[in-house]
């Protein structure tokens, strides 16, 4: 008996992957995964896939959108790409009542993705934190003051004022351009995508020494002398030296708590 189960339920997944979708892993789940597969795990709540990054209620049903269920896995013929606050996904099979394989899928609305994997959950969710407190969230094309700016193909390099403060930085971690210039060079970026954003800012924690300390944040204690050692480099963090709004140790652990929920 139960090997016929497991033959039954081999045969449900293969008939998931065969229309490109497989359920997302959990205590009753039965996941078959590879290395070097590209794919996307949708959230606890249904979403779109997008044929293009407009908002969704001027888009048909079908032909311009269609549903991703919640906790549904969906395999992909290439990695996901950072487009804005998009997934660009390609999917491998045409899903069910969609006509159309190339789409955005917003990326809050992704509990995990192959890309995510490129890095560890500690670090995805420290990122995530740092754009919290800098107040970019999930855009990476934003400038101080909020202005967003419209080419990733490099730094926009315009200063930008508020308050009697004034500024050039610019991605979803504000870098000033003379941090960026050193920190493409040191990376060997050259461009200012997300992706490059996201490699500029983990170069910078493993500048001033705090990697390690970012990888095995295990408790309140660990994340706190990791948010207080890279306060010089991003001025929202608690001890901020620069005179600006800053947030609390708690309050940041408290969204990094969230945020690896995520991955």
């Amino acid at each position: 008996m139960k090997r016929l189960l497991l033959i039954a339920n081999l045969v449900a997944v293969f008939a998931l992957a065969a229309c490109g979708q497989m359920p997302s892993q959990g205590s009753d789940a039965l996941m078959v995964e590879s290395d070097g597969e590209n794919f996307i795990v949708i959230g606890d709540s249904d979403t779109l896939l997008k044929k293009t990054t407009a908002d969704s209620s001027s888009l048909a049903l079908g032909s311009e959108k269609c549903t991703l269920k919640a906790r549904t896995k969906i395999m992909l013929s290439s990695p996901p790409s950072y487009e804005g606050s998009h997934y660009s996904i390609t999917t491998s099979e045409m899903l069910p009542d969609c006509s159309f394989k190339q789409g955005y899928v917003f990326r809050a609305h992704v509990a995990k993705s192959s890309l995510k994997s490129l890095f560890s959950a500690n670090v995805r969710a420290f990122l995530d934190t740092i754009a919290y407190a800098e107040g970019t969230n999930d855009r990476y094309d934003l400038m101080f003051t909020r202005v967003p700016f419209y080419s990733y193909d490099g730094h926009p390099r315009a200063i930008q004022c508020s308050y009697g403060l004034c500024s050039d930085a610019a991605g979803r971690y504000q870098f000033l351009s003379t941090t960026w210039d050193q920190l493409r060079r040191e990376a060997g970026l050259t461009d200012f995508s997300p992706e490059s954003q996201d490699r500029a800012a983990i170069q910078l924690i493993k500048d001033v020494g705090y990697y390690s300390t970012v990888v095995n944040i295990g408790g309140y204690s660990d994340f706190e002398r990791a948010a207080y050692g890279l306060s010089r480099q991003w001025a929202s963090l608690p001890g901020s030296p620069y005179g600006q709004p800053t947030h609390s140790a708690s309050q940041l652990w408290s969204k990094f708590s969230q945020f690896l929920a995520r991955y």
